[in-house]
């Protein structure tokens, strides 16, 4: 019964995930100032300290599995278009503090305004039972998740 269970959530993702990636995160459109070839990694990079507010670089690497080596060519091309800036922790000098810069914030509250949209939009046509119901099962997905995932939040 558990795996069966299991396999219909996996089912079930396998069609949300690429159904919000097209009708979602694909639609956002970056502003002009944003280099055109900003690489997907550094995005992510950008949007986890973005929600951290900073953090170290050995923190942002292994919370996104990126290893320390290739943290350095994504955060140059960050800090490069003036979306982060780097200092050197005042706790510990052996650490690099990254924060997000005006630029980046910038970007990452577009993004975000966008999408926040967007999901609006997808959900306009819904009845207030329906949306009532999607809000109580979305707060407890997010909640399954979060302790699914291990982290504080998502």
């Amino acid at each position: 019964m558990r795996n069966e269970t299991l396999q219909e959530l996996s089912e079930h993702f396998m069609v949300i995930i690429p159904l919000l990636q097209r009708q979602v995160f694909d639609k956002v459109a970056l502003p002009d100032s944003v280099p055109k070839r900003l690489p997907p990694a550094s995005f992510r990079v950008l949007m986890l300290v973005y929600e951290m507010g900073s953090a170290i670089v050995s923190d942002i690497s292994s919370r996104l599995k990126i290893s320390r080596s290739n943290m350095s060519p994504l955060l140059d091309k960050l800090e490069k278009h003036q979306m982060i800036t780097r200092n050197v922790s005042e706790n510990d000098r052996r650490n690099v503090l990254i924060e997000i810069a005006p630029a980046g914030e910038e970007l990452c509250r577009s993004c975000h305004d966008q999408m926040s949209q967007r999901f609006k939009e997808m959900l306009t046509g819904l009845e207030d039972q329906d949306l009532s119901e999607l809000s109580h099962h979305m707060a407890k997905f997010k909640s399954i998740l979060i302790k699914a995932s291990g982290e504080d939040r998502l």
